[in-house]
């Protein structure tokens, strides 16, 4: 079998968080593939670009995929539908017997498909062999804007031998780990950290539109500390330093950040959609509370600021039961199933 991963999420030193989970999947998948069987990957690496440098970019990005086009592959696995689709669309009409997966991720669906291509994409979609949504809200997505069913709800896997609990003392009331972006809600983060009293320590990792912000703020107040650039395994050691995670998001698929936490053992504190109500039992693994909303914010975390110590050790312990189904090598071989299976079709 020969497989090749396409996709346009993929770690870069400006934004090394963003598609990361393909990056361990590629690699997990290498480990697992037998020795006659071969994995490539092409990808476009994520970084920070005007709307004239990412016009460019995806141009380089669809000359470079042209040597592609002439190689035989049994499998294509596309990460992110819109818009490389009508890359590997091309391909798939150059060799109709190659079988093409797509794992849908979130935006790719709730925002890239519009109401002026959405008769274009259901067109591709429909020549698309296995779709994957990494949630049950976007499979519902994925029905409403592209008019196709899930053959599977796969989310993307949690790296376990790097996010794992271990015994440490807790340095940070809360962190909040991913893109520094409005959709992920850390406008909301910066309007909160500025209110809240300077005994609530919090960490805060990450790249992205708000970093000068954030580090005005952190040379303002000694309470919140600021890191980029860092990898997984240090993410790992001040996670688990950390009481709380913050993910105030307004739009999703089906966040990762919540689930390595809670490999961690560290409860979550989420915006109220679809995508993070999958995940989050109330008071059993993590707090719900309304989106975009910064003031239902500031008061759930004084309040979980103050919870005592042994509610908070019962917290913990219901964290770490939750989506050990979850973890990288569960998921890549299902993955590695999936791929075998389209090959006796």
């Amino acid at each position: 079998m020969r497989a090749l991963i396409v996709s346009n999420m993929y770690p870069s030193k400006e934004k090394s968080f963003a598609g990361i989970f393909v990056k361990n999947q590629f690699e997990r998948l290498k480990e697992l593939f037998l020795p006659e069987d071969s994995i490539e990957i092409f990808y476009m690496q994520r970084k920070f670009t005007s709307k004239t440098g990412s016009i460019l970019k995806y141009i380089s990005t669809a000359i470079k995929f042209i040597p592609h086009l002439f190689k035989k592959y049994d499998v294509i696995h596309l990460h992110y539908f819109f818009p490389l689709i009508y890359l590997v669309s091309i391909y798939k009409k150059l060799h109709p017997k190659t079988k093409l997966i797509v794992t849908y991720h979130g935006s790719d669906l709730t925002k890239k498909v519009t109401s002026k291509n959405k008769e274009r994409l259901q067109i591709l979609a429909n020549k698309i062999d296995v779709h994957i949504p990494v949630g049950e809200a976007l499979s519902k997505h994925l029905k409403e804007k592209l008019n196709v069913k899930a053959n599977y709800l796969l989310p993307v896997g949690v790296n376990d031998s790097v996010f794992y609990f271990e015994e440490s003392k807790k340095v940070y009331d809360f962190i909040y780990v991913g893109s520094l972006v409005h959709r992920k809600g850390v406008d909301l983060i910066i309007e909160v950290a500025r209110r809240m009293n300077n005994n609530i320590n919090l960490v805060i990792i990450g790249e992205g539109e708000y970093s000068d912000e954030i580090e005005v703020l952190t040379s303002n107040h000694q309470n919140i500390t600021f890191y980029k650039g860092l990898s997984q395994n240090k993410i790992q050691k001040i996670m688990v330093q950390s009481k709380f995670l913050l993910l105030p998001t307004r739009n999703e698929g089906f966040p990762t950040s919540t689930i390595e936490a809670m490999f961690c053992g560290v409860p979550v504190l989420v915006s109220d959609i679809p995508q993070t109500k999958e995940q989050v039992d109330e008071g059993k693994n993590g707090f719900i509370i309304p989106v975009d909303n910064s003031e239902a914010l500031l008061n759930k975390i004084i309040e979980l600021s103050k919870m005592d110590a042994e509610t908070y050790k019962i917290l913990v312990t219901n964290t770490l039961s939750y989506f050990k189904e979850l973890s990288l090598t569960s998921v890549c071989k299902k993955t590695y199933s999936i791929y075998k299976e389209q090959l006796t079709k």
